[in-house]
């Protein structure tokens, strides 16, 4: 077996091919336990996907990125995700409405995988928030406990109408 078919592996990818150069503990919004992580990471390192350089100074840390495989297959992600979203129309929309887009196709998300996709999330959750576009909630049935976003009905109407603009302009393209 692929360890690109493990769970949480084309995520770490995507995540390292995101930021370049990581440490570990950038990656613990992605997979929160150590010992899956760890073990995700030896079998893509393993099957040559990343590499793992101990720093030289200073305190013992490691610093986790792609190897000429994995950049092309995290390319290969990327292009994948970027299709299924509608990446070529969605490159003018603003942040604002492809995060509502997103809360259309998903019922509720974690904010962390919002932040991971989204680089203003911050400031899009609490602009619409603002708007009452979205509501926020913390979800303490789990430790730690996370913040979970989703879609108002006025935000579920405003979404399914940029949907709707979206999926007119993919009509035109084709």
């Amino acid at each position: 077996m692929d360890s690109l078919d493990l769970k949480y592996a084309k995520s770490v990818l995507l995540r390292v091919a995101d930021k370049g150069a990581v440490k570990k503990s950038d990656l613990f919004d992605v997979v929160k336990s150590h010992q899956v992580l760890d073990n995700l990471l030896g079998a893509l390192m393993k099957d040559e996907y990343l590499k793992i350089e101990e720093n030289e100074r200073g305190p013992r840390r490691y610093s986790i990125s792609l190897t000429t495989k994995g950049l092309a297959v995290a390319k290969q992600l990327k292009k994948t995700e970027d299709i299924s979203v509608g990446r070529e129309i969605f490159e003018f929309l603003s942040d604002d409405m492809k995060l509502l887009i997103s809360l259309l196709r998903g019922n509720e998300t974690r904010f962390k995988s919002l932040a991971g996709r989204f680089n203003n999330a911050y400031s899009s959750i609490s602009w619409l928030k603002q708007m009452k576009l979205i509501d926020v909630r913390i979800d303490n049935n789990k430790y730690p406990s996370e913040e979970i976003v989703s879609l108002t009905d006025k935000g579920r109407k405003v979404a399914q109408k940029l949907k709707e603009i979206e999926e007119i302009l993919e009509g035109e393209e084709k």
